[in-house]
């Protein structure tokens, strides 16, 4: 299957730097631009406004005094960027929170490598 949105630019929004690097990669083999990785919602809010990207990819829980729930509603808000969550927490609280920020996706981690790809194909495509 081919990426119909190569080259879209994704931020990745992650305090875990090998984790980030590794979606890094994974995104860039699938024919997306990624953004300078920013490991919190302050760094993430200056890249976002630097780089317009189209979608970003969030942790729930982030460095600084910033979280990952906070920080969607700001990108939303500010530059119209859809966000996917992805997450180790099912709980169900922490998904309505997500929802009501306007989250496009949540994902649970670990995640599959396919359904990543197709949550984040039908969010650049809504």
């Amino acid at each position: 299957m081919t990426n119909t949105h190569a080259r879209a630019k994704i931020l990745i929004v992650e305090d875990e730097s090998i984790t980030a690097m590794s979606m890094a990669d994974l995104l860039d083999m699938w024919g997306y631009d990624v953004c300078e990785p920013a490991p919190s919602g302050e760094d993430a809010l200056k890249v976002a406004e630097r780089e317009m990207p189209a979608l970003a990819i969030l942790d729930i829980k982030l460095r600084g005094d910033m979280s990952g729930i906070e920080l969607a509603a700001m990108l939303k808000e500010r530059f119209g960027i859809p966000v996917v969550f992805i997450s180790g927490y099912a709980d169900e609280y922490i998904r309505k929170q997500a929802e009501d920020a306007g989250a496009a996706g949540y994902i649970l981690k670990p995640f599959d490598l396919a359904h990543l790809k197709t949550v984040l194909e039908q969010v650049l495509d809504s």
